[in-house]
C-alpha cells in the first residue's frame, strides 16, 4: 500500500497523505475511501496528514472530518455545499435529505442506497443551474458497542447503479424522523421562507456564496420547492423518494430574481437610519416577509423580518425615524387605540440596531451581477445588469476601495473609509468625499449598491 491516496470530495481533489501510518492502518484508510478514490497522477488541491494513533478507529472518524474540513474550506464561494444525504437513480436525479446530525439522515442514505446510487451522506454540493457534485465519502455509522463512528464504504451495501449522465437535483427533502409518525410518511411542501430556515443553518458557507438567498430560492423554485418529510422509520422511505426522483431536474437556466435597485438617498451619516451591512436580504414570495443573511462569529446567521420589520427595512434609506414612523403607518395603517406607533416602531428599531440589520450609517456591497476580474494592483469590473455596460478599470485607490468591497461583500460606510485610509495611512475624514463620490459613481454603473 502506497503513502499517499487521492480521493474526491465535493469536486476537490484531496491528498490523505499516510506517511505516518503503518501498513495495516493505510490499508484500511484505502479501504474506506475506495468509492472515492481519483486516479493517480491528478493535481492536487489540498493535502491532509493523517497523524498516527494507537486507535484506528478513532484516527478513521477523525480523518474524515478532516478531509471535509478542507474540501469545504477549498470550495467556499463555489457551490451550494448542503450538510444532506443525497441519493441519485439511473437518469442522474438526485434527491437531497437534509437533517441536523444525529437525527437519522446516515440511517436512511444507508437504507436507500440498497435501490439507488451513494451521492452523499455528508455534504451534496449543488451549483448555480442544479449540477450535482458528489462527496462519496465513507458512511458514518453509530454503532452501540463503540465510541467513534465506523467509516464503512458506500460500495459494501450500495445496491444501485452508478448513472452514466449527469448528476442534476431533482428535489430537496428536509427529513424529520419522529417515534409518533405514522407509519406511512407525510410529506408535506414547505414555503420558501420555511425552507430556507430549515436549510440554512445545514448550509456550508453560505455567506461567501455570491447572493446565497437568491440563489437558494431560484433553486427551490425551479424544482417545484422543498418538502418536509416526517417519518417514523428509514425503511418507509421508498416511495415518497421514488416520488421525488421523478420531478424533472431544471435543464432550462436557472436564474435569480432579484429586486428593483435601491433608488437615490440621504447618505450623511446624521440621526437618520439605514439598512445594516447585509449579506444578502431578498423579499419571501410567499407572504412580503424578508429574508436578511449576515456574517456572525459562528458563520452566519438567516433572520426572517415579520411584522413592522419589513416596513421598516425597506423605509430606512436614509430616513429620519418620524418619517420611518410615517413610512411604516403609510403601509400597516395606524395601531389599536391606545398604541402608540412612534414607540412601536421604537422598540422594533433597537432590536433591528441591536443585531446590526439597521445602522446608523450608509453600508455598501456589491451589485448582484457584477463580474470582474484583476490582480494586486488593477481590477476591471462590468455591471451584467445593463446591457451597454462597459468594462471600467480601476486603478490606485480605486481599486483599494473595491478590493475591501469584493473580500467584504457588504460593509458600513464608515469601516469601509478606515479600512482604505489605513493602507494609504492617512485618515478617513481625508478621503470620504473622494471615497463616496467614487461610490455612488459605481453605484450609477450598476457594479455596487446600497445595502
Amino acid at each position: 500500500m502506497g503513502e499517499r491516496i487521492v480521493i474526491s470530495a465535493v469536486g476537490v481533489s484531496v491528498e490523505i497523505d499516510m506517511t505516518e501510518l503503518d501498513e495495516a492502518a493505510r490499508a484500511q484508510v484505502a479501504d474506506a475511501w475506495r468509492d472515492a478514490l481519483l486516479p493517480d497522477g491528478r493535481h492536487i488541491d489540498v493535502t491532509v496528514l493523517v497523524a498516527a494513533t494507537e486507535d484506528t478507529e478513532r484516527m478513521l472518524s477523525n480523518l474524515s472530518t478532516q478531509v471535509t474540513l478542507a474540501a469545504l474550506e477549498h470550495r467556499k464561494g463555489d457551490l451550494w455545499m448542503l450538510h444532506a444525504a443525497g441519493l441519485a437513480d439511473e437518469r442522474g436525479h438526485v434527491v437531497v435529505l437534509a437533517a441536523p446530525s444525529g437525527t437519522g439522515k446516515t440511517t436512511a442514505a444507508r437504507h436507500l442506497s440498497a435501490r439507488y446510487a451513494y451521492v452523499s451522506d455528508e455534504t451534496v454540493g449543488v451549483d448555480s443551474q442544479g449540477g450535482i457534485v458528489a462527496y462519496r465519502k465513507p458512511l458514518s455509522v453509530i454503532q452501540p458497542d463503540r465510541v467513534h463512528k465506523e467509516q464503512i464504504a458506500p460500495s459494501q451495501f450500495e445496491g444501485g447503479a452508478w448513472p452514466e449522465r449527469a448528476l442534476r437535483l431533482s428535489a430537496i427533502a428536509v427529513l424529520e424522523r419522529d417515534p409518533e409518525a405514522p407509519e406511512q410518511p407525510e410529506v408535506t411542501p414547505l414555503t420558501t421562507a420555511e425552507a430556507l430556515e430549515a436549510l440554512g443553518p445545514q448550509s456550508s458557507y453560505l455567506c461567501d456564496l455570491r447572493d446565497g438567498l437568491h440563489l437558494l430560492e431560484a433553486l427551490l423554485r425551479a424544482t417545484g420547492g422543498a418538502v418536509r418529510i416526517r417519518y417514523r422509520e428509514a425503511s418507509s422511505l421508498d416511495d415518497a423518494i421514488d416520488v421525488l426522483l421523478d420531478r424533472e431536474p431544471p435543464f432550462d437556466p436557472v436564474v435569480p430574481t432579484y429586486e428593483a435597485p435601491a433608488a437615490d438617498r440621504v447618505t450623511d451619516a446624521g440621526d437618520r437610519l439605514y439598512r445594516g451591512a447585509v449579506v444578502d436580504a431578498m423579499e419571501l414570495p410567499d407572504d412580503g416577509r424578508i429574508a436578511v443573511l449576515q456574517r456572525s462569529s459562528s458563520g452566519g446567521r438567516l433572520s426572517v423580518l415579520d411584522g413592522i420589520a419589513p416596513a421598516i427595512w425597506r423605509a430606512a434609506d436614509g430616513t429620519t425615524f418620524d418619517e420611518l414612523v410615517t413610512a411604516v403607518t403609510d403601509v400597516m395603517g395606524e395601531p389599536p387605540e391606545g398604541a402608540d406607533a412612534a414607540g412601536l416602531v421604537r422598540v422594533a428599531v433597537d432590536e433591528l440596531r441591536t443585531s446590526g440589520i439597521l445602522a446608523d450609517e450608509p453600508c455598501w456591497r456589491l451589485d448582484p451581477r457584477v463580474a470582474w476580474t484583476g490582480g494586486a494592483d488593477r481590477a476591471v469590473v462590468l455591471g451584467l445588469a445593463d446591457p451597454q455596460a462597459q468594462p471600467l478599470a480601476l486603478e490606485a485607490s480605486a481599486h483599494a476601495v473595491w478590493q475591501v468591497l469584493s473580500e467584504r461583500g457588504s460593509i458600513g460606510q464608515g469601516e469601509l473609509l478606515r479600512e482604505v485610509a489605513a493602507g494609504f495611512d492617512v485618515e478617513p475624514a481625508n478621503i470620504e468625499a473622494d471615497v463616496v463620490a467614487l461610490l455612488e459613481g459605481l453605484r450609477v454603473k450598476r457594479v455596487v449598491d446600497y445595502c
